[in-house]
Formats: structure tokens, sequence, C-alpha cells
């Protein structure tokens, strides 16, 4: 088979459940038979990391800053440059125009990939819903990470779902040593419940309803550290609700760490009450650490491994019960049941990438 061409529409080369997933597909693609090349809209940690294997990054302006003309004729220039076999968006509903470069540049595969199954920040439902029919109309094979994510952008037409890979080789275990000095540098104490959470500071990760959670803990008398783990736009409201809830020596603010699979493994539990995720691979990194989560009933399924790791509770429902979930304590799982469950759903990043790559021929 000849080589294949690849051009990848991410949204930042920074660290993100996103990018993470095509870094490690790239990372265990045969580049002899298929190369990926990149357009991104913001500079990130991941950058160097891409280039060395070769790959080639674009970087745009956002549409809003250089207007859906521009773009499509910088896209439209940068395909018919370079002769991709097929272009592949991640940006779900808003890949209508580079998908439309794409078609006009005669690039026989265009991929549209959703990862999401909510549009947060849209209220204009007509706009929303034309940019969605326009995105799958210059598409020629539509992929979601979840089927929520795949029913909210593609309504009726068929899709496949490929899952967002976990690569093994990343997960190191900590060592006795390792654990003791991490804890004494974030201050754990013996005796406390270490909780954790990583996303960004926006809506919807709800970052509100963990500080509820923490003030309600620290009522009830029980030792808690809980752990946020990001940075983003609300950050510091979520700072001004922790004074406000007096849980400030409960609650600590880590900013944007690159060893999240090492603090993990601190957490004796794992929280994560968003309104939604399109899959959210850092379950499934949770999940082969193997720390016990407590989730939002509204999370996708494809994500469970199925060894009780994972507790989908109701966000409406009464607090006691996240409450409960929390201080209960949960059976440790052996680690070789966990890598089992993963190879048997097919999360592992090879089979992840076998299927990815179908998608091109």
């Amino acid at each position: 088979m000849a080589l294949k061409k690849i051009l990848h529409i991410i949204p930042t080369t920074d660290f993100g459940g996103i990018t993470t997933m095509i870094v490690d597909i790239w990372t265990n693609t045969n580049k002899s038979l298929y190369h990926f090349d990149f357009v991104s809209f913001n500079k990130g940690q991941y950058h160097e990391m891409i280039t060395q294997q070769g790959s080639k990054i674009f970087y745009e302006k956002y549409i809003t800053e250089q207007g859906p003309l521009a773009y499509i004729r910088n896209i439209y220039r940068i395909l018919k440059q370079q002769q991709y076999d097929a272009v592949h968006d991640h940006t779900g509903y808003r890949a209508v125009f580079t998908l439309l470069a794409a078609r006009l540049a005669g690039v026989p595969c265009r991929v549209l990939h959703s990862h999401t199954n909510v549009a947060e920040e849209w209220n204009n439902k007509v706009i929303l819903t034309l940019l969605k029919k326009l995105s799958v109309f210059n598409a020629t094979k539509l992929i979601a990470c979840s089927r929520k994510a795949g029913e909210f952008c593609f309504d009726k037409k068929p899709f496949e779902v490929i899952a967002n890979p976990i690569e093994l080789q990343k997960i190191e275990c900590l060592s006795l040593e390792e654990k003791r000095r991490m804890k004494e540098e974030l201050a754990i104490q013996d005796g406390d419940l270490v909780l954790g959470h990583i996303g960004r500071f926006v809506p919807v990760k709800n970052h509100s309803f963990l500080i509820e959670l923490a003030a309600k803990l620290k009522q009830q008398g029980i030792p808690i550290k809980l752990f946020l783990v990001g940075d983003g736009p609300l950050e510091q409201d979520i700072q001004l609700l922790v004074q406000q809830k007096n849980v400030e020596e409960c609650v600590r603010f880590l900013g944007h760490r690159t060893d999240i699979l090492k603090l993990l493994q601190l957490f004796d539990k794992f929280l994560l009450p968003s309104q939604y995720e399109g899959f959210g691979i850092v379950l499934l990194e949770a999940q082969v650490c193997g720390i016990p989560a407590i989730v939002s009933s509204t999370l996708p399924r494809e994500v469970d491994l199925n060894i009780g790791l994972l507790h989908y509770l109701d966000l409406n429902g009464e607090m006691d019960s996240w409450i409960q979930a929390i201080v209960t304590k949960n059976v440790k799982v052996d680690h070789q049941m966990i890598c089992d469950s993963i190879k048997w759903k097919g999360l592992d990043a090879e089979t992840i990438t076998n299927k990815l790559c179908a998608v091109y021929i």
C-alpha cells in the first residue's frame, strides 16, 4: 500500500483529551504506511513531541478572527501544496469550513469526528443545526468517540464509534518512596481522605459542585484534601467560592500539571461531576491506575471497564449519595484484571490505531 498522508485538525497542541488521543495513535501508527500532519489553533506542550516524529504543524488563527473565507482559502492552499489523501477534523460541528475546503481541493477522504455531545456555547439552535448539517454534508466518513457524541453531531446519519485509547505503556506505578515524597510535597497527612479532579475551569466541569461537597464533608468532620488540577477562565471564581465556603485548608489548586498519571495514584477517589463529557479519557486513566471514580450519570458508558471502579450518580439527586460513595471503601482491583479489561474492550492504543487507520483506506 502506498503511503497515505492525513491532515488532522485539532484545537490545540497542548495537553487535552483530543490531542492526547491523537498523539497516542500517531505514536502507534505504522509510519511507513501513514503520515500525519496537523492544523491547530494554539501552540502547546505537545508541539515538540509531534514535530520530532516528523509531522508538520500549521497554526491558524481562529475562524472568528480571520473570517471563514480566509480560513477556507488557507486550508485549501495547504491541501493543494501538500497533496493529502485524507483530512480528519476533530472539531465536530465546527468542521464545516475545513471539510468544504477539502472538498473543493478534491481530497477523497474527509473524516468528521465528534468528541462531544453538547454545544454549550451555542444558544442559536438554527445556526447550530445548519453547521452540523453542512459539516455532515461535506464529510465522507463520520466517527464519534461515543454513541452520545455521534447522535448529537450526526443526528440520524450512520456513524462509527471509535473510542479514545489508553496507552498502557505510559502508566508507571509509583514506588512507596515516590508516593511518600509526593505526599510530603502536597502536604497530605496520614488519615487524609484524598480526593482529586482533573479538568479545565469551565462551566461544564461543574467545579462549584465539588466545593459544595468539600464543605459538607468538612461539616461532617471528615478530614479531606481535594486537589483541583487544571486551569481556565473560572479558576478565580472557584477560588472565591472556596473562601466563601471556608474550605481553604481542604482544597488545593494545582494548576496545569504534566504528571497526571502520577497524581492519580495519590488519590483515594477521583471525582468527575461534569454536566457532560464526549468520552472522558481521564476516567480511563483513573481506572488504569486502579483509582475508584465517582462520576455524573450523564457521562458515556463506553469509558467504563466494568471492573467496579466507576460509580455513576445523578447530579440532581441528593448530595448525600455522593458523600456516601466518597467515604465508602473500595475493594482493590488487580492490575492484570485492568489490563485484560482494556484489551477485551478494545481500548488499547494498538487496537484503536488499527481501527482509525482503516478509515483512511
